[in-house]
């Protein structure tokens, strides 16, 4: 059987990814403003907000954000957090709830799972090399 949850979950994230190039392009409009919550793993965020939201986090874009950059597989924002203003990345695959609340409208995403990172290889020991018996006789 056809799994059709893939393809609908990247159709709607793309309208996320349009309205948010729409608003980097031409601003915010009327009364709308976005909350999106997302996977913070995901994420870049810088790491005292990491400690404080270490799975997920709401961000609001109203009247108090910079810089909103968008592309195809993620948008960067300049946010404050307690005064202090840093840039996060939100890839799209990270995103769980997109709403404008001004219209009453909203979409929920399918967590995708979050990579365990890679185990590392184990070191190998150092090999010792007599040098002498490298050398000619």
């Amino acid at each position: 059987m056809k799994d059709y949850n893939p393809y609908l979950q990247r159709a709607l994230k793309s309208i996320v990814r349009e309205v948010l190039t729409d608003v980097a392009k031409n601003g915010l409009t009327d009364e709308s403003y976005y909350v999106l919550s997302f996977q913070t793993p995901k994420s870049k965020i810088p790491d005292f907000v990491r400690a404080k939201y270490p799975e997920q986090m709401t961000i609001i874009l109203q009247n108090q954000f910079q810089d909103l950059q968008v592309n195809e597989s993620d948008f960067t924002v300049v946010l404050g957090f307690g005064g202090v203003p840093c840039e996060i990345r939100v890839p799209f695959d990270a995103l769980l709830d997109f709403a404008d609340p001004s219209q009453k409208f909203g979409l929920t995403f399918t967590p995708t799972p979050i990579s365990a990172p890679k185990a590392e290889e184990p070191q190998k020991s150092a090999e010792v090399i007599d040098l002498a018996s490298l050398r000619k006789k």
